[in-house]
């Protein structure tokens, strides 16, 4: 594990120096400005004792100020929705960058001397005062990657990818991290299935923080957040999940029942219909989509989706009952006779009530 970080860090900081090196047959001076000006400049040429003390000599001048808005960030993160809401968000939602770079520098120059205590915590802060920085996620990704801290590291690569590191992306495959977004993913799915709405969205979380771009994983998320009633971070996930992916039928289906159960037929057939396009196989979009049409007096139409859900899975009895009260209720006594002898012979007792009428 120490070599491999070794050799990270050395090709991280060769990718500098080759940059470097360039900028100088270029003939272009580097530019140094802010606080951390002095401490980068000693630091780029090598001596990294000095950069350490001119570092913490600026670090000490805004240290009150950079404790005090550190702690009123971490507030801001434990507030309800609501009192975000009504929080003054000037200063909780600015990045300080010039500060910023003060933390990530000296932690650099003391990874790069293998001091490495403390350098996990100026990479905190350097995190928790500008929270655009990729660099300071991978260097952290780097430092606490081990085999027991994995998740941490992966998440800290994943932010680092996201915000544009082409090594952090190398990294978070090369360690394999989108494995334990997967794990995450099926344990909530199998969480889901049994109600335990809590459990799933602690793992859709985890999933999420490795995978952010995941369309399935929001898609999960909002099945998980409607189970416990919270509608409007239902909708938000379905969205996320559209807009992550666009061919992503699941949202689409769940949008579809989210509408159905508001008996909002037209806006649920809709998104049925997006779910089916892009997943012709879905038993479950088309019983629903007839049910929508049947809300609508649309009974050819719902037929036709019944003989549809009928062809994918042949030996489930609800698409067949179904067909029977329409073709019942159609006078079409043939065809609802035989649907509802499919539907008895494949377990439902409901139908074998109706079968009795064909008897007569």
């Amino acid at each position: 594990m120490y070599k491999h970080y070794l050799i990270i860090l050395a090709l991280f900081l060769s990718m500098g120096f080759m940059a470097s090196a360039q900028i100088k047959s270029d003939k272009v001076p580097v530019v140094y400005t802010g606080p951390s000006a002095i401490g980068d400049a000693k630091r780029d040429k090598g001596d990294l004792e000095g950069a350490i003390v001119s570092y913490t000599s600026e670090i000490k001048k805004i240290e009150v100020e950079v404790n005090r808005i550190i702690k009123l960030k971490d507030a801001y993160q434990k507030m309800s929705e609501f009192d975000k809401m009504n929080q003054n968000q000037d200063e909780v939602k600015k990045n300080y960058n010039s500060w910023s770079k003060l933390y990530y520098g000296r932690a650099i120059a003391n990874i790069t001397l293998l001091k490495k205590e403390g350098a996990q915590a100026d990479l905190d802060c350097a995190i928790v005062l500008d929270n655009t920085m990729a660099d300071a996620y991978f260097q952290r990704a780097l430092l606490v990657n081990t085999k027991e801290n994995k998740e941490n590291a992966c998440i800290d690569m994943s932010r680092a990818a996201a915000l544009g590191s082409e090594v952090a992306k190398m990294a978070f495959d090369n360690n394999f991290c989108w494995t334990l977004a997967q794990l995450h993913f099926k344990d909530a799915t199998s969480n889901v299935m049994i109600r335990k709405f809590d459990e799933a969205i602690v793992d859709l979380n985890m999933a999420l923080a490795l995978c952010p771009d995941s369309g399935i994983y929001y898609s999960k998320r909002g099945q998980a957040y409607e189970g416990l009633q919270k509608k409007d971070k239902a909708l938000e996930d379905y969205s996320r999940g559209i807009e992550f992916s666009p061919n992503n039928f699941e949202a689409y289906y769940r949008f579809g029942l989210y509408y159905f159960n508001l008996d909002n037929f037209e806006k649920a057939f809709d998104f049925l219909t997006n779910s089916i396009t892009r997943n012709p196989l879905n038993y479950d979009a088309y019983v629903f989509r007839a049910q929508c049409c049947e809300r609508q007096n649309k009974q050819t139409s719902a037929i036709y989706d019944y003989g549809q859900a009928i062809s994918i899975k042949p030996n489930d009895s609800e698409a067949y009952y179904r067909r029977a009260l329409l073709e019942r209720e159609m006078k079409e006594i043939t065809k609802m006779c035989n649907d509802f002898a499919r539907a008895a012979q494949l377990g439902n007792t409901d139908a074998a009530e109706f079968l009795k009428e064909c008897e007569k």
